[in-house]
């Protein structure tokens, strides 16, 4: 099987307040297919020739709010003190086929995907705070998380997912995942150089900075399957290195380690997988430290 994966987004924003909020108005359009070679029936050995499989056609329609006040610090980037907010809506209506069934065309002998309509509204919120210490360059940061889809539960193709390097880092990003998501992290940050004043060629390093964090949260497919004794938890350190590129460029590199404390187990496609109670490592090069900043 061949999958090929499309997708047609278009989007319009503007930033107001002197750049504190952002507003954005989407419409995305999916296409996911796969192909499938041919095989013969089972019920009656019929040959049934290769065929292509639409088994996703879906469309979504959203709207974004941005809030961001960070004061204008030297560190702002490194190291943040203020708020952000973001709160996105979205109504998808999608034809899927969730459990692969088909029926055969008699006039084509192909093979027709039974499309099931999951149309449903969906809501995703986070905030972050971080607040300064006595010790100069020392801050705390709190991060929270929110998300779910309204109405009935809808398969698990279209879930919400609190693992992996936008979220808890010590599980995969498919490891937790649900039609409800509620995490928190807790982050201790701190500088190991304020002005580093080093330059390798190219790259002037200016700033270092470490810190260290917690999360608790999960994600389920039904509100009711919130439980303080199912909340998964970890622990890691980052490491934040400012820098630039022939003195202009900016040059962000980070390195994060993240330990899963809870064990559980999954199963997909009938095949269980084992996660937590490891290291996870995450490494990066961008422009900007913050990969949910949507500015």
């Amino acid at each position: 099987v061949d999958f090929n994966l499309l997708a047609f987004s278009a989007r319009l924003g503007h930033n107001i307040a002197n750049n504190h909020m952002r507003l954005e108005v989407g419409y995305t359009h999916n296409r996911y297919t796969s192909t499938l070679g041919q095989f013969r029936f089972p019920d009656n050995d019929r040959l049934i020739p290769a065929s292509d499989n639409l088994y996703l056609v879906g469309h979504d329609l959203s709207a974004l709010f941005r809030y961001r006040e960070i004061l204008p610090t030297r560190d702002r980037e490194i190291n943040p003190i203020g708020v952000r907010f973001s709160l996105q809506y979205n109504y998808e209506f999608n034809n899927y086929n969730p459990d692969g069934d088909y029926e055969i065309d008699r006039n084509t002998g192909m093979l027709v995907p039974l499309y099931t309509d999951f149309n449903f509204h969906r809501f995703d919120a986070s905030v972050m705070g971080a607040v300064p210490l006595p010790i100069a360059g020392h801050t705390l940061t709190l991060r929270l998380r929110g998300a779910t889809i309204l109405g009935e539960e809808v398969d698990d193709f279209f879930n919400f997912y609190a693992g992996g390097i936008t979220g808890m880092q010590g599980y995969t990003f498919y490891a937790l995942g649900g039609n409800e998501l509620a995490t928190a992290q807790l982050t201790y940050r701190f500088p190991i150089f304020r002005s580093m004043d080093l330059r390798l060629g190219h790259i002037l390093f200016d700033k270092l900075y470490a810190g260290v964090f917690f999360d608790i949260g999960d994600a389920v497919m039904a509100p009711e399957q919130f439980t303080a004794q199912g909340l998964k938890k970890d622990i890691g350190f980052e490491l934040r290195l400012e820098s630039f590129s022939f003195s202009m460029y900016p040059t962000r590199v980070f390195f994060s380690g993240a330990y899963g404390l809870d064990s559980f187990t999954r199963t997909f496609q009938f095949d269980p997988v084992t996660y937590g109670k490891e290291w996870r490592w995450y490494f990066g090069v961008l422009f900007g430290f913050d990969l949910t900043d949507g500015f």
